[in-house]
């Protein structure tokens, strides 16, 4: 038995919107949307998957208390990817930028708040699909530092 993927969910208080914006902005294609008027939808690209739920409450309170959620996204291509999103309207958050953690990044905000951190890694013969391997590529350049675990 193992774990096989995760997909990330943003809470939105529109999610035919909300829809509508991953597509045209970024790129995405629906893939479900359940419900009239949609509660739950999920879009994709090149085999990304995230989920848009209806939840008023949770999106009001993101925005009141100026919470700002990460999505963690890794690309290929980068800077083709940037330049598209720059072109299609993206609210860029942060340019595009090499970050210490072998990365070269940029950061868009999307309309809910969600801060979605698009990255490529630097080190193309580091495999992403093996955790340890990335960690262990960052100690031997000195860029990893083990945070001690959190007990309660």
């Amino acid at each position: 038995m193992r774990y096989v993927n995760a997909v990330p969910v943003i809470a939105t208080d529109d999610v035919r919107y909300t829809v509508a914006y991953y597509e045209q902005i970024l790129g995405f294609t629906q893939h479900f949307i359940f419900g009239d008027p949609p509660v739950y939808a999920g879009i994709e690209r090149n085999g990304v998957l995230i989920y848009i739920t209806l939840d008023a409450r949770l999106a009001s309170t993101l925005k009141e208390s100026d919470l700002h959620p990460d999505l963690f996204l890794w690309v290929d291509d980068i800077d083709k990817v940037y330049e598209e999103h720059k072109q299609r309207g993206a609210k860029i958050f942060e340019e595009i930028a090499d970050r210490p953690w072998d990365a070269r990044q940029y950061v868009i905000e999307d309309p809910n708040g969600y801060r979605l951190k698009i990255a490529e890694r630097a080190d193309q013969v580091v495999d992403f699909d093996h955790g340890v391997d990335v960690v262990m590529a960052c100690i031997r350049r000195g860029r990893y530092h083990r945070i001690p675990p959190f007990t309660l």
